[in-house]
């Protein structure tokens, strides 16, 4: 069996020193108020995904992250970084996820809106943006354009109504360079969730 613990550096650390003690090779969970020693099956493995490898937020964009202790971070004996998918398969994905809209419009409006995104991350990694566009947020405006019908319209209540005012210009144009037409007049800023 596999456990994987998401977002793990959302653990509070009185927590994760519980858990510290399975990191080690050969190591055992104690349940002290059961006087129970548990070992692992020899196949066991133990995974957890992090947004900040263990770093702590340090810009905000991942508020309620922990810092994690050196020594915690030691014991896991391998770590992996994944970053954003390929363009085709990232198309793939919100295809299978939104199938309707790949029948209406073809995967070339998908391919556009995953350039978006990647624009997004790209001024996001070179500190023009302060936020960007996960696979997540491009399936939303995907779902969105079911709804609305309009592109521009789903990207602004999707993501671009999401940004700083002022990075606001900087996401218009990444629209505009992959849609090559003007994202227009920016939506008053809404929330809603289903």
């Amino acid at each position: 069996m596999a456990l994987i613990f998401d977002e793990y550096d959302a653990g509070r650390p009185d927590v994760m020193f519980v858990i510290q003690r399975i990191l080690e090779r050969d190591g055992k969970l104690n349940l002290l108020d059961q006087n129970l020693v548990i070992q692992p099956h020899p196949s066991f493995r133990l995974f957890a995904t992090a947004n900040t490898v263990g770093l702590g937020n340090l810009n905000g964009l991942y508020n309620g992250t922990q810092v994690l202790n050196q020594a915690q971070l030691d014991r896991w004996n391998m770590v992996a970084t994944l970053n954003y998918l390929p363009q085709a398969e990232e198309v793939a994905i919100v295809a299978a996820r939104v199938p309707h809209l790949l029948a209406r419009h073809g995967e070339g409006l998908l391919r556009q809106m995953v350039a978006v995104a990647d624009l997004t991350r790209q001024g996001f990694a070179s500190g023009d943006l302060s936020t960007l566009m996960s696979p997540r947020c491009v399936i939303s405006w995907a779902e969105n354009m079911e709804i609305f019908s309009d592109p521009a319209l789903a990207f602004r209540l999707s993501f671009l109504n999401k940004c700083d005012e002022a990075e606001r210009p900087i996401v218009a144009e990444y629209y505009q360079r992959c849609f090559d037409q003007e994202l227009g007049e920016s939506a008053l800023p809404l929330m809603a969730s289903a």
